[in-house]
């Protein structure tokens, strides 16, 4: 089996690097303790410059808070119908969960505004990042600081300036991200092993995507949108779901992705389908003695209707890709919960014969083998 060298060199630009500093996205401050004796925030407070409020206990709703400048710590589980957020911060720690609304208008931010989420943070209404008191030392920042870290919106996210961040270095899942001419490049910044998904896609600003430290996922299922392109770091992976389409006319530059070569995925379900962010070695063309990618068999090659691999005892990929030549992910399959020491990779029966990718996945390595499907 020869190792599809094209390919490979791709991958070779996406895993080549050392593990990355997380320094070079915007960083948090240190993370405050929970004792369940601090001072406790009360529905209907104004927590104003120099106020630090702590939630914790069981899980509560308040219909309004406010934010002038204070601090918020969420130990726990809390809601609030309506956060009104002019200035200040929040931290959600690690296990706590805060959904928060902003009431009919949306929650707009308007400068030095925070929230660093260690745990869940659920918005139920447009978040507008206005910023009209923001300046780079009052910047509003919304932030994913782990990869265990997860926001979730079902309504759109919007930069309306130049001072305005948002940083995921877990998952985040939004209807939309509008990033507006008047945004800063680099406002939406991914880390290492981070996945970002949204419906729907909208760029005015070149270059507003960035992935700094090593490789970051953006998942667009149904419509993008460019008068700009979107990055300028070869870092980026994109996938595009099967009904995605991009506009075109006017001011639109259909599929604006990047001023360098973008990594993109079609018919792709989630970034889980690309996910190489466990890997930061480049794919072996030949698998050294000893690896134990070396020791894994695949056949039959040429194949008419599946492919079986075999490894030894302890030797187990992680994941399987099936690509081809196209980009298009045809299948992918996780094995990190499978015990057999085999697995049969059963494609669809209409798949056309011709050359094909497969991408077989380890902790450390990843390596590249060209599968030919034959006709009947």
């Amino acid at each position: 089996m020869r190792v599809l060298t094209t390919l490979a060199s791709l991958l070779c630009l996406l895993l080549l690097s050392s593990p990355p500093s997380f320094s070079q996205c915007t960083t948090a401050p240190p993370l405050e303790n929970c004792l369940g004796t601090e001072p406790a925030v009360i529905n209907n407070e104004i927590l104003l410059l120099g106020a630090k409020k702590w939630h914790y206990g069981a899980p509560a709703t308040f219909s309004q808070l406010t934010m002038r400048g204070g601090t918020l710590i969420v130990c726990t589980e809390l809601t609030i119908n309506v956060l009104v957020m002019d200035s200040g911060t929040i931290i959600i720690r690690p296990g706590a969960k805060l959904t928060a609304g902003g009431g009919g208008s949306g929650m707009m931010w308007q400068g030095g505004c925070a929230v660093y989420n260690y745990g869940r943070f659920e918005i139920t209404t447009n978040l507008s990042l206005e910023g009209p008191y923001a300046t780079a030392a009052r910047p509003n920042i919304l932030m994913n600081v782990t990869g265990a870290a997860y926001i979730r919106s079902f309504n759109w996210l919007i930069f309306k300036n130049a001072f305005s961040f948002f940083v995921n270095n877990g998952e985040a899942d939004f209807h939309g991200l509008i990033t507006q001419n008047t945004a800063a490049a680099g406002c939406v910044c991914l880390g290492k092993r981070s996945k970002l998904r949204q419906t729907v896609l909208i760029n005015d600003k070149k270059d507003a995507y960035t992935a700094p430290d090593a490789f970051g996922c953006v998942s667009v299922y149904q419509n993008s949108y460019f008068t700009d392109t979107l990055t300028n770091d070869n870092n980026l992976l994109v996938c595009l779901g099967a009904p995605h389409t991009s506009g075109s006319g006017g001011a639109y530059r259909p599929n604006a992705w990047g001023t360098v070569p973008v990594h993109i995925f079609q018919a792709c379900n989630s970034c889980a389908d690309v996910d190489l962010l466990s890997v930061y070695t480049p794919p072996r063309l030949q698998p050294e003695q000893n690896d134990p990618a070396a020791a894994i068999k695949i056949f039959p090659n040429p194949f008419l209707s599946s492919v079986k691999l075999s490894w030894q005892e302890g030797n187990r990929p992680q994941a399987v890709l099936v690509a081809d030549m196209a980009g298009n992910i045809i299948y992918h399959k996780s094995l990190m919960q499978e015990t057999a020491r085999n697995w049969d990779i059963l494609l669809r029966a209409s798949l056309p014969a011709g050359t094909y990718i497969l991408k077989i996945m380890y902790l450390e390595t990843v390596v590249i083998h060209k599968i030919i499907k034959v006709s009947k």
